[in-house]
């Protein structure tokens, strides 16, 4: 795994519920980055470092494809969640790390899973002679976030939003409430900009610069709706999160929103504000087409039920396994 920024934590939180759920019979060793991922030496320093690893299987869960350079192919897995790194830069830069990351890492493990179809596309754009080893394993929602009780529509009701950082769009889905009856509870640190569209729309809102996962599955109880028009994900997560608490949900037509959602949510355009205005007022005053998306909703998330997803890499485990076994 990768040595975690602060603030970074998805990819550690979603292979933490893989390693609880994973049936007894596989013992999980989690080797973390001696370095952070940053500039050309640390990341060969820390490729070297994964080669001193003994296992029977090596899975890169994703940050570090890089890692595979030196451990044997026919026993490694490597997880690529998206390619937002290429959407960051531009130049010698980027050329740089689509070779690190992509042309001379993808093609170094046996198997190579994506957490959606939005990424495996994305993936195979990059590098398209790895499309008979790619497959879809999508991310899985703990059991923590469950379905909360029913409860009558507020008077004001409140709009969470997660995530602060520029491709969760957060200023534009501001400007798109200001003028609704709503409140908004906001999960992340605040920048310049989104804390002038706060001001200028007039919502009533709070703050949680970080929250632990059992104080976010309470975020979401404690919601009446989730707006996520985010203009990119490798799959979306708090999506599903909603969805298992029974909160309907506002999402993305762009990337894997569509896919992750299920069909039980609201699309709206994440780059016209008067989509998204248009999307919230009908979701916050049509109480039918809520019912409907929570109740869809629920049926989506129980297809990413932690031990399901679980049992899909067991079965990847045990392939590799196999296969180097055949092969040796």
């Amino acid at each position: 795994m990768r040595r975690p920024l602060p603030g970074y934590f998805s990819i550690e939180g979603q292979f933490e519920l893989v390693r609880r759920f994973l049936p007894p019979r596989y013992q999980c060793e989690t080797w973390v980055c001696p370095r952070f991922s940053r500039g050309i030496w640390p990341r060969l320093r820390n490729a070297r470092a994964a080669a001193r690893v003994s296992a029977d299987v090596w899975h890169v869960t994703g940050d570090v494809h890089y890692l595979t350079y030196h451990l044997p192919k026919a026993r490694t897995l490597l997880t690529v969640h998206d390619c937002v790194f290429l959407h960051q830069t531009s130049g010698l830069r980027r050329w740089l790390i689509k070779k690190m990351f992509y042309d001379w890492a993808v093609p170094r493990a046996a198997i190579v899973t994506v957490i959606s179809q939005a990424t495996r596309r994305e993936l195979l754009s990059l590098v398209p002679e790895v499309e008979p080893s790619v497959r879809q394993v999508p991310c899985c929602v703990s059991p923590e976030f469950a379905k909360a009780l029913d409860r009558p529509w507020p008077e004001t009701p409140e709009v969470l939003m997660v995530g602060t950082k520029p491709n969760k769009n957060l200023v534009r889905m501001v400007q798109a409430l200001a003028g609704l009856r709503c409140r908004l509870h906001i999960v992340g640190e605040q920048d310049a900009d989104l804390r002038a569209a706060l001001a200028a729309s007039n919502l009533p809102w709070r703050n949680s610069p970080s929250l632990t996962a059992h104080d976010m599955a309470q975020a979401y109880r404690d919601c009446d709706l989730l707006a996520f028009a985010s203009t990119y994900e490798g799959f979306g997560l708090p999506i599903i999160e909603a969805q298992a608490t029974g909160r309907p949900v506002l999402t993305s037509d762009a990337a894997s929103m569509p896919e992750a959602s299920g069909g039980a949510a609201l699309l709206v355009n994440p780059f016209e504000v008067a989509s998204m205005a248009a999307g919230f007022r009908r979701l916050l005053e049509d109480s039918m087409l809520r019912a409907d998306l929570v109740r869809r909703g629920l049926e989506n998330a129980a297809l990413y039920a932690a031990p399901r997803v679980a049992r899909m890499y067991a079965d990847i485990y045990d392939e590799l396994s196999s296969l180097d076994s055949s092969t040796s």
